[in-house]
């Protein structure tokens, strides 16, 4: 999907044609920061005029990411690592004034205080980074020297500190040795049960003497499977063995000595059903033939199995003085773990044009890097890490390109870090069926499995964003391809722009099952036309949704999301000027408002604080409460819901970003989610019929039946922009059946045209005659006209994770968890009609 070395020239030309982006900025080779501004000026421009155009739905050619976009300009890691500097500088009119080559700029000694020919990345970061700390009050008055050379001393003090703190312990130690010999020996006495008392080591016997044991004791066609079961059973089972052991050597008045007890036959009898028809080669041919029982082949291999277990050293009694030495101990597996080397799991290079060549480890084996690996929830450290290479396909120039193959068995989630499918899969199904974030996993496998290695919040969403990328790219039929060496970040926003499909979840495409597809009917009574059938979706919104730029109708991503206001144009446009609207005075210092609007500033500070919050969150209150002491709080605007965002009143200030407004989805009444979007204002009837029109372009895929709460707004909308016409010859809109008692009322044109379930035979597809087990008659709903209410419960769950992601995360996380449970909803229809299948099966078997 993406070219090696960045996109092609065939897209990079569309984009300069379609952008109209100025040659002379791209083929500019002057050196400095104002030829530089000057390009990430045009960049940020021509992603703007993208998303205008996107928006507007006048875009002509594929869809460009904002990456895509970047990388005519300059290549993605010199815009991150550098040309991002010039976000910071909006709150530096002065800087911006000099970049900008006004009249009125400030000359080079003045701004930066000395002279040059022209001036570097370096030197903004510098700058910035003085004015930063002189903002904040740190080193104000101190030359750099003289912070290094009172960092130099605390760190000689530190050192210092952590050599008296080693001679005093030595000290001490020698001290106790020399006086206090009797205490030295209680200590360790009471210290070595506690180190020993976790497991003990692997049974350390050659295998000469193991190898002897075997052939002496159990068949000579015994396989290697058999003997490794025999061997893991005994040392995964020691408290069994304690038991055995104990049963065997009487201690007390009416114990007996038992050489074969039941927990030895028990393990015998459970070995000889895991091992199953090759059983029978535990024995020699002389030790039993067609009459011998169960029970007395079970005596006969605990027998073997007890001195097994006296050869292994997993027996609780001393041999030789005849002494219960206490519960058998755990055996560590740490000896016998494998080495694990994460390497390609093709065995040949996949490229066309290779036609099946060999790959060759691309590092020398004495620089294989090493990695941690999570198998389950088990750790391995040192794990090797190794790449292959096809010498005919790679290109030094372009590099690499990654892709993310589903069948991978193993996924990098952090520098040093790597981990199995099972544990990437846990992290997307807990977050899908128990709505946890990334930082509850964390802590939920910290605390189980941890051991002392723990995960971070960061790698744990790292695995969510590979897994659902797997998982996404599988059920489209595709292999995701990104470049290499992405940031998460730009990963997920390039997943999102291949395989989001604008919302449409492929997963749904050409879905059909007994709940949201019934078989035409001409009359209520008539039977169904199998060859003929009639579908429906429904359509509903719930509130939630990621920040976007705080200016009048512009929806653009955040140039900062922790407590930015302005996508990257507006936050450039802006500058150092007050956030309060229409007021052209410069802000103070370490606030969002000029002087004359400060009282404002800090009205909105002291509504927003943690303390104010904290107490507002503890009050008890009902809903549409308004109690005296809070006297503004009716007047705050609230954003309207099912009407048109015309009437929105404007923002007074812009101190905050603003919020989308919901997030829309289509799906079928057995629950199977066909499309989503996000609206940026309001749940209008405007955007409903648009966001249709995206989902259905073409009128032979358009359903028969549209549910929604406010059907009849929409038909009226529909009357009056004249897309009636066109909707009147595939679908009818009706109203949801919990929504319409409230409609019906007074309603003439919603109770004749949007009933859901009329009962006078007008429409036998939404309602048909049923009979009940006692072969009473009944009307009876084709459809579920709730789906959607019931689908906003389940993702209302995630609303505390959602609300401060990023766009892109946001984009991409709600796709991905829509995506899966269509998925887990199409699998269950598809086995409960299987179940119904089968079940008129064997009806029909029994009437035969």
């Amino acid at each position: 999907l993406v070219q090696r070395g960045g996109i092609s020239e065939q897209r990079t030309e569309e984009l300069i044609d379609v952008l109209k982006i100025p040659r002379d900025i791209l083929e500019s080779t002057a050196p400095g920061l104002r030829v530089a501004y000057q390009r990430y000026l045009a960049c940020i421009k021509a992603v703007s005029d993208h998303n205008t155009m996107d928006k507007n739905r006048t875009w002509p050619i594929a869809k460009a990411t904002k990456k895509e976009i970047v990388m005519v300009f300059v290549s993605s890691s010199a815009w991150y690592e550098n040309y991002s500097n010039f976000d910071k500088i909006a709150d530096f009119p002065a800087m911006q004034s000099w970049l900008a080559e006004d009249e009125d700029s400030p000359t080079d000694l003045d701004l930066w205080g000395f002279e040059r020919d022209y001036y570097t990345f370096l030197d903004l970061k510098r700058w910035l980074k003085e004015k930063k700390e002189k903002r904040k009050g740190k080193g104000k008055g101190k030359s750099k020297e003289e912070k290094g050379g009172k960092d130099e001393k605390a760190h000689e003090d530190k050192e210092k500190s952590k050599i008296t703190q080693h001679i005093l312990f030595w000290l001490l130690l020698i001290w106790l040795f020399q006086w206090l010999p009797s205490a030295i020996l209680v200590l360790f006495i009471f210290i070595q049960p506690v180190l020993a008392a976790g497991e003990q080591s692997f049974p350390n016997i050659t295998f000469d003497v193991f190898s002897k044991f075997i052939l002496s004791n159990f068949g000579e066609n015994i396989t290697l499977s058999a003997t490794l079961v025999i061997l893991f059973s005994m040392i995964d089972n020691v408290d069994l063995l304690s038991l055995h052991g104990r049963q065997q050597n009487a201690k007390l008045a009416g114990e007996k000595n038992v050489d074969a007890t039941a927990w030895i036959r028990l393990l015998a009898r459970a070995i000889q059903e895991k091992i199953g028809m090759d059983s029978d080669d535990l024995f020699d041919d002389y030790e039993i033939n067609e009459h011998t029982t169960q029970t007395g082949r079970s005596i006969l291999l605990g027998t073997k199995l007890d001195e097994m277990a006296r050869l292994l050293k997993l027996y609780p009694f001393n041999q030789e003085r005849k002494v219960f030495e206490g519960q058998l101990k755990p055996v560590s597996h740490a000896s016998i773990d494998p080495v694990h080397i994460i390497c390609p799991i093709a065995a040949e290079c996949e490229t066309w044009s290779c036609k099946g060549r060999a790959l060759h480890v691309h590092t020398k084996v004495r620089d294989v890097p090493k990695a941690t690996l999570i198998k389950g929830s088990k750790i391995f450290e040192h794990a090797y890490v190794v790449s292959g290479i096809c010498e005919k396909s790679y290109d030094e120039k372009q590099g690499y390109y990654m892709v993310h193959l589903n069948s991978a068995k193993y996924l990098k989630v952090g520098k040093k870090l790597w981990v199995d499918r099972a544990f990437s899969q846990g992290v997307l199904n807990s977050i899908y069926s128990f709505h946890a974030s990334a930082a509850a996993y964390m802590e939920y496998w910290n605390n189980s499995f941890g051991n002392g290695k723990e995960i971070s919040r960061r790698q744990v969403w790292e695995a969510f964003i590979h897994e659902s990328i797997c998982m996404v790219s599988a059920g489209s039929g595709v292999d995701f391809i990104s470049l290499d060496g992405l940031s998460i970040t730009a990963l997920t926003e390039e997943a999102f722009a291949r395989l989001g499909e604008n919302g449409k979840i492929c997963a749904s495409h050409n879905h059909s099952c007994l709940e949201c597809t019934q078989p035409y009917r001409e009359t209520q009574d008539s039977l169904p036309n199998e060859s003929a059938t009639v579908k429906m979706v429904v359509i509903d919104g719930i509130v939630m949704g990621p920040q976007h730029c705080a200016y009048d109708n512009c929806s653009n991503t955040l140039v900062n999301h922790r407590g930015g206001v302005f996508c990257d144009v507006h936050n450039q446009e802006f500058g150092a000027r007050c956030r309060v609207r229409d007021c052209q005075n410069q802000k103070i210092d370490n606030t969002q408002a000029c002087n004359e609007h400060q009282e404002m500033w800090h009205k909105y500070n002291l509504e927003h604080s943690s303390d104010y919050l904290n107490g507002a969150r503890r009050m008890l209150r009902k809903p549409a409460e308004n109690p005296p002491w809070n006297k503004n709080r009716g007047r705050r605007v609230q954003q309207p819901h099912d009407e048109s965002d015309t009437n929105i009143p404007k923002k007074s200030h812009y101190f905050s970003a603003s919020c989308y407004y919901c997030v829309e989805t289509i799906c079928a009444p057995c629950g199977a989610v066909i499309a989503w979007t996000k609206f940026v204002k309001s749940e209008s009837t405007t955007n409903i019929l648009k966001f249709l029109e995206d989902v259905f372009p073409d009128e032979e895929l358009r359903p028969d039946y549209i549910c929604i709460d406010k059907a009849c707004k929409l038909l009226r909308t529909a009357v009056a922009n004249g897309s009636w016409v066109d909707w009147f010859k595939s679908s009818r809109f009706v109203v949801d059946g919990y929504h319409y008692t409230n409609h019906r009322s007074d309603d003439y044109l919603c109770r004749k045209w949007c009933n859901p379930a009329p009962q006078d035979g007008s429409a036998p597809n939404l309602v048909y005659i049923a009979q009940d087990r006692n072969g009473e008659r009944y009307h009876k709903r084709a459809f579920n006209t709730q789906a959607c209410e019931q689908l906003n419960s389940w993702l209302g769950g995630f609303e505390s994770i959602m609300k401060r992601m990023t766009p892109s995360n946001f984009n991409w996380f709600i796709h991905s968890m829509i995506f899966y449970h269509t998925q887990q909803v199409i699998k269950r229809q598809n086995s409960q009609n299987f179940s119904i299948i089968s079940e008129d099966f064997e009806h029909d078997d029994g009437l035969l």
